[in-house]
């Protein structure tokens, strides 16, 4: 993998793709969801406020430590290795998850909703959140933004350590014993987030 372009040309592009994608999954999974938010552009401040940060880390390395190099290398490899495992495994599970799929959680069961064991479901529980973390991660190490690497891994993780849990207390409301034996056969695969399941009641 070397990229004959600059690792922020090649994140640009990925960014550009991740974000299609949200779109062009509801539309041909969750029409009755689509709108403008579905791109995930707006998803929130901290959102917009990450990537700022990560642009800024990236050029003002660029122009004052530029003896560093802004080449292609090993490590940005590895990024661009990371950020593709996240887009394909969050493009399965929605794709996977098909009708079951929301960019929200759902407080209330739809009489359509149904428990997706199948595919990458069999292995992990939440595919789209395992994805988003580590491309989220992914893209700093292709920009090899030591700062943000640390950042964003942070604020991810506690995104996901406040959802996850939320979310699988509904899913035990939804589908009972069935998902508690699911939860036992799988991982959630972020790192250090499956006890954050275990503050919920059971």
């Amino acid at each position: 993998l070397a990229p004959a372009t600059s690792p922020f040309a090649v994140y640009f592009f990925l960014l550009i793709i991740f974000h299609m994608a949200e779109y062009l999954l509801t539309a041909a999974f969750r029409p009755d969801t689509l709108s403008f938010d579905n791109f995930l552009l707006n998803h929130s401040t901290a959102y917009q406020a990450c990537v700022l940060m990560a642009w800024t880390e990236y050029w003002l390395e660029f122009s004052f430590f530029s003896s560093m190099g802004r080449g292609w290398g090993a490590l940005n490899s590895l990024g661009l290795l990371i950020c593709l495992v996240g887009l394909v495994s969050r493009s399965l599970g929605m794709a996977t998850a098909s009708t079951n799929f929301s960019h929200k959680i759902e407080e209330r069961k739809r009489d359509e909703h149904r428990l997706v064991t199948h595919g990458i479901y069999a292995h992990l529980r939440h595919p789209a959140y395992f994805g988003f973390f580590w491309w989220s991660v992914g893209t700093q190490i292709l920009l090899c933004n030591p700062i943000c690497v640390i950042g964003y891994a942070g604020a991810t993780w506690h995104f996901f350590y406040d959802r996850i849990p939320h979310e699988e207390a509904l899913l035990i409301q939804f589908f009972g014993e069935q998902y508690r034996a699911y939860m036992k056969d799988t991982v959630i695969g972020i790192p250090f987030i499956e006890y954050a399941v275990k503050r919920w009641p059971p």
